[in-house]
């Protein structure tokens, strides 16, 4: 399949696919995890992020997810002038389970420390889906003969492209896997001089020894290798707290897991933000953007722009010197692609460059193409979500309807309004569940505004339609 470029000369298509928590497929299978509350409901709501990708989409490309993009939602993002082909069946049909809402779950103090599912239990990748499922999808998706632009480089790209005709030039997986760790992070650290450098541990007594001496000069940071999105991050602030994880990851070594942690002293951040580059085949860098992140427990909430007083300080701190460099180190490491480095300023007035590098696309990047779009009408938007609880009678479709009937979902020639994102996240839970029975969804938007108090305008009129329909905001 080919499309015209703006020089009128062909070129494949764009197939854009995604598996988002690309973590859980890098990683092995055998290693110790740490403690977390497991929430099969926000884990399903992942899997329906790949929606998302629209974003990028240019005319001509193919965008193909694992849930069918709604067909309003695909008639909404035609209205704004997106152009791309998707599926209109999913790729993998509903799993037959009961799934327990997180709001009926106890939160006590107990249950901090249940192990999360284990890689074996986590659903399958898209490309794995793909590659085993897919030919249904591939009847009716023109797909042989694209160019794949994934989220990440996960298992089954390779033998998915092969099957179905793709065209898909990446790095080595092996490579990939590398260089997403917690530990090649420690490393990049240690080879620019960079300070806070986390140091990895191989056992629970290594953890019980190096974490009593951390506890002497203040509190520190536990980091799963493969951790993501504040899952596998603990924050470490006592020695009773630092002996239960130890005993846990105890408990692992005896059944036979691996540990694989890194152990990094907390920083006294002042705020969080990310900078998205692309490094291509040949070597070159391009720095693509830079983003304000607002988290929550470690875990991403909000994206916005940041102000040009700030673009203007880490050009004086050298801080793109250092992204370039990153980048280079990347590349010789026989990495290409897109990245995210995670970066912060601290509350002494001081930058951390690089806390962690992310070898894949981002939610950051997913903004920058909404910031692109929204540009070209001299709009400008955030990026946020709101997790919530409902009973599936108040749809996706219903939830636009409402927006419109409000004057509050945007069109560019309202000049500001709400952007929804995603419709499968809305509902995934919902598939197959009893009727009026409450589960999580998520929906993913931009609020489009001229300043910070027409943003909080949209947003509170938003969570008023939400509340009228019986929607609770969990977050």
């Amino acid at each position: 399949m080919m499309r015209e470029s703006m020089s009128g000369a062909g070129e494949p298509a764009v197939l854009h696919m995604g598996t988002f928590e690309a973590e859980l497929h890098w990683r092995e299978h055998n290693l110790a995890t740490l403690p977390a509350l497991p929430d099969k409901e926000a884990e399903r709501i992942v899997t329906a992020m790949d929606e998302l990708l629209f974003a990028f989409c240019k005319p001509g490309d193919l965008l193909l997810t694992r849930y069918a993009m709604e067909p309003c939602q695909r008639d909404y993002t035609a209205a704004l002038g997106f152009d791309f082909t998707t599926a209109r069946t999913d790729l993998e049909q509903p799993v037959r389970a009961n799934l327990t809402s997180s709001a009926q779950t106890s939160h006590g103090g107990g249950q901090l420390l249940q192990q999360s599912r284990t890689t074996e239990q986590q659903p399958m990748s898209v490309f794995r889906l793909l590659y085993e499922h897919g030919q249904s999808v591939a009847d009716q998706l023109p797909i042989a003969g694209t160019m794949l632009s994934p989220f990440a480089w996960v298992p089954y790209i390779s033998e998915s492209s092969q099957r179905f005709g793709i065209q898909a030039r990446q790095p080595l997986l092996e490579t990939v896997r590398t260089v997403n760790t917690k530990h090649y992070s420690a490393q990049m650290k240690e080879r620019l001089g960079l300070a806070n450098p986390g140091v990895l541990i191989r056992s629970a007594a290594e953890l019980e020894l190096l974490g009593t001496n951390f506890l002497q000069d203040g509190s520190f940071m536990i980091k799963d290798n493969y951790g993501v999105s504040g899952k596998g991050n603990l924050h470490i602030d006592s020695p009773a707290l630092l002996q239960r994880i130890v005993n846990s990851i105890r408990k692992q070594e005896q059944k036979g897991r691996n540990v694989q942690f890194v152990l990094e002293r907390y920083s006294h951040k002042e705020r969080d933000f990310s900078c998205q580059f692309h490094i291509t085949e040949q070597g070159d860098i391009d720095i693509l953007s830079v983003q304000w992140l607002a988290n929550s427990q470690f875990a991403y909430r909000e994206s916005l722009s940041p102000d040009i007083q700030f673009m203007d300080r880490l050009e004086s701190s050298a801080y793109f010197d250092t992204m370039m460099e990153i980048g280079r180190q990347l590349y010789q490491d026989g990495y290409f692609g897109h990245v995210c480095i995670d970066s912060m300023t601290l509350i002494d007035g001081s930058i951390e460059p690089m806390v962690e590098i992310n070898a894949r696309k981002s939610m950051s990047l997913i903004k920058n193409s909404i910031d692109r779009y929204l540009r070209q009408y001299g709009l400008v938007g955030n990026m946020t979500n709101y997790t919530v609880s409902h009973d599936g009678t108040f749809t996706y479709e219903q939830l636009l309807i409402e927006l419109e009937h409000r004057g509050l979902l945007f069109l560019p020639e309202r000049g500001g309004g709400i952007l929804p994102l995603t419709s499968a996240a809305w509902s995934v839970n919902h598939r197959d569940a009893p009727t009026g029975s409450k589960h999580k969804g998520r929906l993913y938007l931009s609020a489009v505004a001229a300043d910070e108090e027409g943003k909080r305008s949209l947003l509170d009129q938003l969570e008023h339609v939400l509340e009228q329909h019986g929607v609770s905001v969990l977050n």
